[in-house]
């Protein structure tokens, strides 16, 4: 299927398949670096990934623009110019069970991550802006275009206002999917003791 078929089959996340999308982004971030050092254990992460990855779904559809494609199998969670991602706006959105689901060492492994990247975010994207929170598809599935699909239908909304987008990603590979996308790596940076290396990386609107 053509790129150009696969942006047009892109949908708004609806409620209904907020199941199946949790599941997607809990098996996409299986084998992520940094979950993978937050809980070394396969079945522990699995189990937590479905607890932690609800949450940033649902603050998208509160507070963002949530897309997917292949019912669900397949999704892009993004915030808007204007918006940032909020602590009040998480527990809204499901954050405070977290840390007695998944413990509160793994938690605060993960918050302070958090706090690094966030770092990097400021300084290098202070103006209004589209923030890729988290693009996912199922494994059974990458390598047919889904994701680039979803990534290449928001920078094309970002293009139209002129607005540069910005992500975040700890696995190595990605970066050079995210280059073939516009994207360039501002800074990288330890996200702990132990821990794997984040990339954060800034896409400047194209000129028209």
């Amino acid at each position: 299927m053509s790129l150009e078929r696969q942006i047009n089959g892109i949908k708004r996340l609806e409620r209904e398949i907020m199941d199946r999308a949790t599941i997607t982004l809990e098996r996409a971030f299986s084998t992520d670096p940094m979950f993978s050092w937050i809980f070394p254990d396969p079945i522990r992460r699995s189990h937590s990934l479905q607890r932690f990855n609800r949450v940033p779904l649902e603050y998208g559809l509160r507070y963002g623009h949530v897309t997917q494609v292949n019912d669900g199998r397949a999704v892009a969670i993004w915030i808007p110019p204007g918006r940032t991602v909020t602590m009040g706006g998480m527990v809204r959105s499901g954050m405070l069970p977290i840390p007695f689901q998944v413990g509160f060492r793994p938690f605060a492994k993960f918050m302070n991550a958090n706090q690094t990247m966030e770092r990097i975010h400021k300084r290098y994207v202070p103006e209004p802006h589209w923030y890729l929170l988290i693009v996912g598809v199922d494994p059974e599935l990458q390598g047919h275009g889904l994701g680039t699909a979803l990534v290449k239908e928001g920078l094309a909304r970002a293009d139209q206002a002129n607005c540069p987008c910005y992500l975040e990603t700890s696995e190595e590979r990605n970066l050079s999917f995210y280059e073939r996308c516009g994207f360039k790596v501002v800074e990288s940076a330890s996200l702990g003791d132990g821990g794997p290396t984040g990339w954060g990386m800034r896409r400047d609107p194209l000129e028209t």
